[in-house]
C-alpha cells in the first residue's frame, strides 16, 4: 500500500498508467510478436511517464509501441489484437484501462485504413472502450462509421452496442466534440431509438448520458423526443430511468416541460416563506435555511425541490449553482416545512470568496427571489 492509500488520500488517475502497465502491455505484445524489442520499449519508461499527465501517457505509450511494431499496419494491428486477452483464463493478454494506448494506436496510424481499424476498435473495446479512438474517425469519414455503426448497434456484444452510443455522443467527456451531432441531434437518435430499450444496463446509461448531451443544445428536439417515449403504452421501469436520467441538466435548468417527464405536472405551489436561518456562515460550516410550502390545489402535487446558490467570484458578479434537492409528494392544500443544511466545504473544484452570497428555493423549476448571506472565509 501506497503512502497516500494509506493516509486515504486517492492517488492521482494518470498513475493508472506506471511501469508495470507498461510492462504488462510489452509482455502481452511479445507473446506473439517474438522480435519486439522490450528493452527498449520500456527504456527510461518511469521517468518518461512521469512528466506527463493521464492522456499525455496514453499518447506516449502508443506512440513507443510504434517505434517497436511492423511498419506494416496490418501486422501491428494483428500483434496488437494477439496482446488483448483471449479468454476468462487467460492471465497475459491485457483488459481494462491498459488496452487504452492500443485503442490511440489505430487511432493515430489507422485513418488511412478504416475498414481495418474499425474492426479492430471493434475487438478492442469488448475490453476497454474504444469511444474516444474512434471519434477522429467519423471527423475523417463521417459516413462510413455511421455505415459501421448502424451494423454493430445490434451486436451480441453489450460493449460494442454501448460503443454506438458512446463513441457517437457529441459532447463526450474527455473526448473530442463531435460538431455534427453537436448540430443535428436527428443524426445520432437513430441509434437511440434502437438502443433505448437494451437489455444491458451498461448500454442504456450510455444512453441517456447521450441524450442529456443533445439536452444541452437542443432542449426542445429532447423533450419532444422524451415525452413521445414517456407516453408509450409499453414503456418500461428500465426506460422510465432512461428518460428521467436524460433530462437531468433540463430541470436543473428548470425547463418546464421536462417536468413531465418526471411525473409532475401541478404547478399550483405555493411558496409561503423562504428565510435564512444563518446569516453569517465561515467556509468549512452549514448554511441553514427553511421553506414552507402549500398546495393550493385539491388534488394531490408532485413537486421537486432544488435550490440555488448564488456564488460570488473574483470579479465582483455571481454565478449561479444549482443544487438537487428532493422529490416529494403534497396532498391536497397540505402545507409543510421543510428545513434544510447547505455544507460549505474546501473543495479542489471550486473557490469561494468572502462577500454577499445569496440562496433561493426552485420549486418545480421555478425560482424564488435570492436572498443574501455573508460567506467569510475564517
Amino acid at each position: 500500500m501506497s503512502n497516500a492509500q494509506s493516509r486515504g488520500v486517492m492517488e492521482p488517475f494518470k498513475n493508472l498508467f506506471n511501469k508495470s502497465v507498461a510492462e504488462n502491455i510489452a509482455d502481452a505484445v511479445k507473446r506473439n510478436y517474438s522480435a519486439f524489442n522490450k528493452k527498449a520499449f520500456l527504456k527510461n519508461i518511469d521517468k518518461e511517464l512521469d512528466k506527463l499527465e493521464l492522456k499525455g501517457r496514453v499518447h506516449f505509450l502508443a506512440v513507443r509501441l510504434h517505434d517497436y511494431l511492423p511498419k506494416e499496419l496490418g501486422e501491428s494491428i494483428h500483434f496488437l489484437l494477439g496482446a488483448l486477452k483471449q479468454n476468462e483464463k487467460d492471465h497475459q493478454g491485457i483488459s481494462g484501462m491498459a488496452v487504452w494506448p492500443l485503442t490511440h494506436f489505430v487511432s493515430l496510424y489507422g485513418l488511412e485504413n478504416f475498414e481495418l481499424s474499425m474492426l479492430a476498435l471493434k475487438e478492442m473495446t469488448k475490453e476497454f472502450t474504444s469511444e474516444f479512438a474512434v471519434r477522429p474517425f467519423f471527423v475523417k469519414d463521417q459516413k462510413k462509421v455511421m455505415k459501421f455503426f448502424k451494423e454493430w448497434v445490434d451486436d451480441e456484444s453489450e460493449h460494442v452496442r454501448r460503443w454506438v452510443s458512446e463513441g457517437s455522443r457529441p459532447l463526450l467527456p474527455w473526448g473530442m466534440k463531435l460538431q455534427d451531432f453537436v448540430s443535428d441531434p436527428e443524426l445520432t437518435w437513430i441509434f437511440l431509438e434502437k438502443l433505448k430499450n437494451d437489455p444491458s444496463e451498461y448500454v442504456r446509461k450510455s444512453v441517456a448520458n447521450h441524450i442529456n448531451d443533445h439536452s444541452k443544445n437542443h432542449p426542445d428536439f429532447v423533450v419532444e423526443k422524451l415525452l413521445e417515449w414517456h407516453k408509450s403504452n409499453n414503456k418500461s421501469d428500465d426506460l422510465s430511468w432512461i428518460i428521467k436520467h436524460a433530462s437531468r441538466s433540463l430541470i436543473k435548468k428548470g425547463n418546464k416541460k421536462a417536468f413531465q417527464l418526471h411525473g409532475v405536472e401541478s404547478f399550483n405551489i405555493k411558496v409561503v416563506e423562504q428565510k435564512i436561518l444563518s446569516k453569517k456562515v465561515k467556509i468549512g460550516e452549514v448554511l441553514r435555511v427553511s421553506i414552507t410550502l402549500q398546495n393550493a390545489s385539491n388534488k394531490k402535487a408532485q413537486i421537486i425541490l432544488d435550490h440555488d446558490i448564488h456564488l460570488l467570484r473574483a470579479n465582483g458578479k455571481h454565478n449561479v449553482k444549482v443544487f438537487k434537492g428532493k422529490k416529494m409528494l403534497l396532498l391536497p392544500k397540505e402545507k409543510i416545512q421543510i428545513k434544510l443544511s447547505i455544507p460549505f466545504k474546501v473543495v479542489t473544484t471550486r473557490a469561494y470568496y468572502p462577500g454577499k452570497h445569496f440562496w433561493n428555493v426552485k420549486i418545480n423549476g421555478t425560482s424564488e427571489l435570492p436572498l443574501p448571506f455573508q460567506l467569510s472565509l475564517k
